[in-house]
This record gives C-alpha cells, structure tokens and sequence, in this order.
C-alpha cells in the first residue's frame, strides 16, 4: 500500500490508511514502519498542532487529547505534549503503539520489568535504553510488558502523535517507581 501524499490528508485518512495496514500485515514491524511513515506525514500537515482540547496527562505537566478513535476503543490516534522540565512518570498503556515528534526533541526511555510479574504492586524495574527523537522521527513498542516508558521534551516541549492498537485512556494506566519497586494504577488523563 502506497503512502497517500494528499494535501488535505487529515486523522481519519490516516487511521483508514493504518488499519488497513494492520488488517494486511497484523501489528507487525512491517506494519509499524508503514504506520510511522504515515504519521509523519500527518505530523507535517498543517494545524495539527492544537491546544484547544489537550487535558492533564499523568498528572504531570504534560498534556495530551485524543484526536480519533474508533467505535470499539479500538485504534485511538493521540496527541500529546511533553514539557521539558520534568520526564512524564514511569508508565505503560495497555496497548502496542507508534509515536512520532511533530516539533521538539522528545527525550524517550524504555523499561523492562525484570522477575516474577505476579505482583501488580511491585515491580523490578531497570532502565532497558534512552534516546533522543527529533520531529519526524518515529519509534514503536509492544503490548505489554513491553509498553513500559517515560518522555520529556529535550529543552523545550516534545509534541507527539501517537496511534496505539487500542485508546489507552479506557483503563487505568501501571506507574512504576523503581526506587521503591512499587506499582500504583490511575487514569492518565486526570
């Protein structure tokens, strides 16, 4: 399937587009690089930086808004902004996801939860890899346990546009601290 380099190309050409992907491909590598490729076309339209409707994202200084999302919950497109002050706490979203920096450097750690995962109040967390993103770039990860990360804006605020299998908002979000080892659950957007 072809990139649709359309002038006008807007959310819900880009969720068709990307379902599509998945439909062909499941949610595969091969489908997350056609997807990134994707968003970052649509992180080039115009207007698609918008604060009108962005609330509280982890009870951080960052905020976000969902932008489209299908009737099941299912394929939720968001967008998001990270400040550059403090990274977002330690979290996951229940989902697979691609994310790429419209505007920004979005500094981005990926975690990996170590040992005996039966306890969803503790976990041995370690810091898997970091690395910086600039706008255009794009990263994917995994359901969970692979979903498990942080951001911050490198300087100044990190704008994203992220496309998960599934709108991580429909149920509480894990937020770990690796100091302590403990595990607490809420909504992202409070």
């Amino acid at each position: 399937m072809g990139l649709v380099t359309s002038p006008t190309y807007a959310a819900a050409d880009f969720v068709g587009e990307a379902i599509a992907l998945l439909d062909q491909f499941g949610p595969t590598d091969e489908a997350f690089l056609a997807i990134g490729e994707r968003l970052r076309f649509l992180a080039q339209q115009p207007g698609i930086l918008n604060e009108d409707r962005l609330a509280s994202l982890h009870g951080s200084g960052s905020t976000a808004t969902i932008l489209h999302e299908e009737d099941d919950g299912s394929c939720a497109l968001m967008l998001a902004k990270f400040p550059p002050d403090a990274p977002t706490p330690i979290h996951n979203h229940n989902s697979w996801g691609v994310a790429c920096v419209v505007q920004g450097r979005d500094r981005y750690r990926r975690w990996v939860r170590q040992g005996d995962a039966s306890d969803s109040g503790q976990a041995d967390l370690h810091l898997a890899e970091e690395f910086e993103l600039e706008a255009g770039d794009f990263v994917w990860f995994l359901g969970p346990p692979h979903d498990i990360h942080s951001q911050q804006g490198v300087g100044e605020a990190a704008w994203e546009l992220v496309f998960f299998g599934k709108n991580p908002n429909l149920q509480p979000r894990a937020y770990y601290d690796p100091q302590d080892g403990s595990v607490s659950y809420a909504d992202a957007i409070r």
